[in-house]
């Protein structure tokens, strides 16, 4: 249990991690341009100036890359620490999608949730200073209805990033993220898991 300062207590292992891993931009940047290039139609979450490679075949998806294959390491012993700190009765897991968004100036991704994924990774590929964060809505949002709040303002919180970041969170958790206010490129990097 840890305790705060204030006297507040956290009783239950946490719902959202943030870990660091060293991307190599350089060696991913052809493939997720060809990856780009391949889309069709845009996701219906994307916003503004901003793409997705979400619809693109499963083949090409990035979880299939020999170049992640570090990160696909790496990730898998993190996940196995978070199944064994919410005690999960299964020991195995397995990424069942994954894409990438890009986002220049104006674009946003709208809420929304990842149905029938356990777990999901954002990582951030390419972030530069105030492109805009990723903004959780609290889960408990029902249960403060009839408390004296503004929701748009108390509901949701910004998670500052920096560029090599991974957030793993559960994907039934409530999820938009912030426009980007640059003219350079975000670059983030999906991946469902089951």
């Amino acid at each position: 249990m840890l305790q705060l300062n204030n006297g507040g207590l956290f009783l239950f292992p946490p719902h959202i991690w943030k870990f660091k891993f060293d991307f190599d931009y350089q060696a991913l940047d052809p493939k997720i341009s060809e990856l780009f290039s391949l889309v069709k139609s845009n996701s219906k979450l994307e916003y503004g100036d901003a793409l997705s490679t979400v619809s693109v075949d499963a083949d090409m998806q990035p979880h299939t890359w020999h170049e992640l294959a570090p990160f696909q390491n790496w990730l898998g012993g993190k996940i196995a620490d978070i199944r064994r700190e919410h005690a999960f009765t299964y020991t195995r897991s397995e990424v069942t999608k994954s894409w990438f968004n890009k986002h220049h100036k104006g674009g946003v991704t709208v809420e929304h949730n990842h149905n029938f994924a356990t777990f999901v990774v954002a990582a951030y590929i390419k972030l530069p200073p105030d492109s805009g964060f990723i903004e959780f809505k609290d889960p408990l949002e029902y249960h403060k209805s009839g408390w004296p709040i503004f929701p748009e303002e108390s509901l949701y919180r910004a998670l500052p990033a920096e560029q090599g970041d991974v957030l793993i969170f559960p994907g039934w958790i409530k999820h938009r993220v912030q426009p980007n206010l640059t003219d350079s490129e975000r670059i983030v990097m999906t991946f469902n898991i089951k």
